[in-house]
């Protein structure tokens, strides 16, 4: 047998191990979270027999998942009644170097919403001051700063925005930022 051959035959007998990712999901109801209040179920893309993790309502909002697309199906109950259901499909869960291993999706119960994820580089939450505004109407944000440990959300009404970025004295605007239907955009700080 020649090297180049055993090699080959000795890596399609032993697969590498993929790295798990850290797969968040945030429920919300247009602008208000209902993370606490909502079940998530995750199944592959396409194999809903078969769940690969289930987070109960007021349980934590985080799974390891193997990279790979999935669906994912979110439950809003209200006093032990079922008030929404909404399924997303085919979110892509890959270890995207921007993302160090932790992903994020939003998924709104409401139609018309996106959600746009601020982090700096180094996948931490932006130390700078990030703000969301209507494009050319920079008179009042267009969304509220919703904090989180690694990074900054908003969950707005699905287009484009500008985003007004402030480091100490100095501040860059960053014009026609799409937040898309139905999605979760990370947008790191230049």
């Amino acid at each position: 047998m020649t090297p180049w051959l055993f090699v080959a035959l000795t890596l399609l007998g032993n697969p590498s191990v993929e790295q798990a990712i850290l797969l968040e999901i945030r429920a919300f109801d247009g602008v208000t979270e209902v993370s606490e209040a909502s079940r998530v179920i995750v199944h592959r893309a396409g194999q809903r027999e078969q769940p690969v993790a289930q987070l109960g309502a007021g349980a934590g909002r985080t799974v390891k998942v193997a990279p790979g697309i999935y669906d994912v199906q979110a439950i809003h109950e209200v006093a032990g009644r079922v008030v929404n259901i909404r399924w997303a499909e085919r979110l892509v869960v890959m270890p995207y170097p921007d993302e160090a291993g932790h992903h994020l999706e939003v998924i709104n119960f409401q139609t018309g919403y996106g959600a746009l994820q601020v982090r700096d580089t180094d996948a931490r939450a932006s130390d700078a001051d990030v703000a969301l505004f209507a494009p050319k109407d920079h008179t009042q944000p267009a969304g509220a700063r919703i904090a989180a440990p690694a990074y900054a959300l908003f969950v707005v009404r699905a287009g484009a925005y500008d985003i007004f970025v402030k480091r100490g004295a100095k501040g860059n605007w960053h014009p026609g930022v799409d937040v898309p239907l139905d999605r979760t955009r990370l947008w790191i700080v230049p």
